[in-house]
């Protein structure tokens, strides 16, 4: 908490976090609709910080299209500091109705999302234990989006394990182009430039899609 900026419409964020998953949308509903997860694992915080991050830039920021951004995707894990729900790795049961990270496959399904980036943090000497861009490889769009952020990071792409569950694998089979990007920090800890990375890779990911430019002026 302390390395979030409190602003009114992260304030509400957190509030509204106490009663399930926030979502913000930012913009006027038209394409491209795009959303950013973080937080799927609630010990993984790095993605957590820079969503709010890019939320509170966002706000005052223009853009084309739709940005829709989860940035605690699992409050409570978040909260209690740990990476496994109900027992289970959420992000290994994305496929199974009615589980957490299924109702955000659901929901940007149903928002008629195209690109969806799902951002976490590996600790050392674990899988993937590095800064990477995960693809699936039976999705070449998936593979296109990895490399335009490979370009603008310089952190390497790996392919996606072969779990059904996985956010990014169900995405992609739902026909929204995702990928998965990783980076090193330790559970419960933030990395010395781990949050800035995540950020980075927020904003390749938006100027991917069209709908946000470094050079965009902000609103008055």
């Amino acid at each position: 908490m302390d390395n979030i900026n409190k602003t009114p419409v992260i304030s509400e964020l957190l509030q509204a976090s106490q009663n399930g998953t926030p979502m913000i949308r930012l913009g006027n509903g038209s394409q491209p609709r795009v959303m950013i997860v973080a937080g799927v694992h609630g010990a993984e915080l790095p993605s957590q910080i820079a969503a709010s991050n890019l939320i509170n830039h966002l706000t005052c920021t223009k853009f084309n299209g739709t940005i829709y951004i989860i940035p605690f995707a699992i409050p409570r894990d978040t909260a209690t500091s740990t990476r496994i729900h109900n027992n289970t790795d959420p992000n290994r049961v994305a496929d199974i109705p009615g589980t957490a990270v299924n109702k955000i496959s659901q929901t940007a399904k149903n928002e008629k999302v195209t690109l969806l980036m799902d951002c976490h943090s590996t600790k050392p000497h674990d899988i993937p234990g590095k800064n990477c861009i995960i693809y699936d490889p039976k999705n070449p769009k998936s593979l296109k989006l990895a490399l335009y952020i490979y370009n603008n990071t310089k952190s390497p792409l790996i392919k996606v394990g072969n779990y059904s569950g996985v956010l990014s694998t169900v995405c992609n089979s739902n026909n929204i182009t995702s990928v998965t990007c990783e980076v090193l920090s330790p559970h419960n800890q933030i990395h010395p430039g781990s949050d800035k990375l995540t950020y980075q890779y927020m904003i390749a990911f938006l100027n991917y899609a069209g709908v946000y430019s470094k050079n965009n002026k902000k609103n008055k």
